[in-house]
């Protein structure tokens, strides 16, 4: 990405990016950063951030442009006040311009945003529909307010974001129980296994079989899929009927 690139690629560039969280290697940190980066170059704006909430509701900052936009991010995090938590809390965007002017709802932000060099803070809720998932901070050394134009890329940039955070993270739950089943089917799979090589070993109906697994894994305090795969492998057998402990091969 290259900022003398014309301002149409950027932006095109900047939502094909944006969009895709699905490859192999994605990474959080590396993708929010990019997306500080695009804010830098797209809305003309001197410093950025993005805030994501935990599962508590709290607010964690994850990206920043520099180190002078990170330290306010985190003096705003700290002091629970500023545009990014009412942003967050409302599902708003929220701007503040002449940060030398007084404003009781984040008094002490503006002071240490103006100390910082910056005139003017806007802060873009990401969300999808009613589900706000985060927040990105904007600053600048203008105390002009963002341009309609700016305004409405800035949504943009927030809502395809948030879009493609869900996304991954549906993917991600949707893998986990994917793996989950995977894992419950192969283990019905040895258990189905053992109990048929067991009722063959001992010339006993299937229903027995599994009957005397089931009380040899609560007797020895074992997981009856852990026996099962033990049975299957031969590191352990039941034993005869007459017999009340489990043989292991281990």
């Amino acid at each position: 990405m290259t900022s003398r690139a014309p301002r149409e690629q950027l932006v095109a560039e900047a939502f094909v990016f944006l969009a895709d969280t699905l490859v192999e290697d994605f990474g959080l940190p590396d993708f929010l950063h990019e997306l500080t980066s695009y804010c830098i170059n797209l809305l003309g704006v001197d410093g950025a951030g993005v805030m994501l909430a935990d599962e508590d509701g709290r607010m964690r900052l994850l990206a920043s442009s520099d180190e002078t936009a990170r330290l306010l991010e985190l003096f705003e995090i700290d002091g629970d006040q500023g545009p990014c938590l009412t942003a967050y809390r409302t599902g708003e965007a929220v701007e503040h311009c002449h940060l030398a002017t007084h404003d009781p709802r984040w008094s002490l932000f503006a002071a240490r945003a103006h100390r910082d060099g910056y005139r003017s803070a806007h802060a873009t809720p990401m969300r999808l529909r009613g589900q706000v998932i985060g927040v990105i901070n904007l600053f600048s050394r203008s105390p002009d307010p963002l341009s309609t134009a700016h305004r409405k890329l800035a949504r943009a940039l927030a809502d395809v974001a948030a879009i493609a955070l869900l996304q991954h993270r549906a993917v991600n739950i949707h893998r986990t129980l994917a793996e989950q089943l995977q894992t419950a089917f192969t283990t019905r799979l040895n258990i189905e296994q053992a109990k048929g090589l067991l009722a063959e070993r001992h010339g006993i109906d299937p229903d027995e079989a599994f009957q005397r697994m089931r009380s040899h894994a609560r007797n020895t305090n074992r997981k009856l899929s852990e026996l099962a795969a033990d049975m299957i492998s031969g590191a352990a057998s039941l034993p005869d009927p007459q017999s009340p402990t489990l043989t292991s091969k281990r």
